[in-house]
């Protein structure tokens, strides 16, 4: 087979794959437009890659979710090992960078967004209520979330961060809708099957409790300000998936630090970087000046309560049919 069929092949594959996932399912095209519009999109997308590099984990995502199971300071332990000046070192570039592990499992993903979008998002950041500093388990510094969520509760609610902050929250929300969905179509094509997992949850939400996601197909974002030094290495033990992360400020330094990795990936204003946060310790390392960032989030209980209720609808459905 010729290098370029076997092109041909994989391209085609990366469309099935788009479509029976489900994650091109709220374009709402015609069945018999489906496949062309996907191409189509998936032809930018590949545009946009250009010249895309790559970076081989030795650690594979199935050992990640391996290692994760146990307690978690003896997880988070075991996680962080080795120096981080021995680690391998991912600059800041304009061509996209994805981390994969030997079986082509996408573990990490940075590309640039539009200035425009970086620029709503610092303006519409300073605008909001300012937040004191409080000390937590990943640092000293304001941080605020603004999301749907299911914690502590039977059904999704809003954050009482989201409440408080209103009408200001609502605002920050509405004026980062282009970030949100440009950030969302990256994930509908770094990662379909989770962008079709996400967004499966959107009708019940609207359907059950009159809400639905704040942030693209992410259900909220952390909003972390003022960060100097490093935070305190973590794992996002309550997310599912990819969570997405931008910074922005006046700072040197600040790598993402992968610890089972071994990987040092470095972010500067106008990169977007996606990664599992919940499988791969880590933490913002060195910070000379000021960093603020967003973090894109599902909580994997917004998860479990959609399955719930699909799982309740079949059960009243036998019912009637019974």
């Amino acid at each position: 087979m010729s290098q370029l069929q076997q092109e041909q092949n994989k391209f085609e594959n990366e469309v099935s794959l788009l479509i029976n996932s489900g994650a091109m399912a709220d374009k709402g095209w015609k069945p018999e437009k489906a496949k062309h519009k996907t191409q189509h999109c998936l032809k930018i997308w590949k545009r946009l890659q250009g010249d895309i590099q790559y970076t081989i984990s030795r650690v594979s995502y199935r050992k990640l979710k391996a290692k994760r199971k146990g307690k978690k300071l003896e997880v988070l332990k075991a996680a962080k090992e080795g120096v981080v000046k021995d680690f391998t070192v991912i600059e800041s570039s304009k061509n996209h960078h994805a981390i994969v592990d030997r079986y082509g499992e996408v573990l990490g993903y940075r590309y640039p967004i539009k200035r425009q979008l970086l620029e709503t998002l610092i303006d519409s950041t300073s605008n909001l209520p300012r937040k004191r500093r409080k000390a937590g388990v990943r640092g000293s510094y304001p941080t605020r979330h603004y999301t749907v969520w299911r914690d502590y509760a039977l059904v999704p609610r809003e954050s009482s961060e989201l409440k408080r902050d209103l009408p200001d929250s609502r605002e920050w929300c509405k004026e980062n809708v282009k970030l949100f969905q440009f950030l969302s179509d990256g994930l509908r094509m770094i990662s379909p099957k989770t962008y079709a997992r996400y967004g499966s949850v959107k009708p019940y939400l609207e359907k059950e409790v009159n809400l639905k996601p704040l942030c693209g197909v992410w259900f909220g974002a952390a909003i972390n300000e003022e960060v100097t030094g490093s935070t305190s290495t973590h794992l996002d033990w309550g997310d599912h998936g990819f969570n997405c992360v931008v910074p922005w400020g006046e700072y040197e330094g600040g790598g993402l630090v992968l610890w089972p990795l071994k990987m040092v990936v470095k972010l500067q204003p106008g990169d977007a970087f996606f990664f599992m946060g919940s499988l791969i310790a880590h933490n913002v390392h060195e910070v000379i000046g000021v960093r603020h960032s967003i973090d894109l989030f599902c909580h994997k209980t917004m998860l479990t309560w959609k399955d719930k209720c699909k799982e309740e609808e079949k059960e009243n459905w036998k019912g009637e049919t019974n």
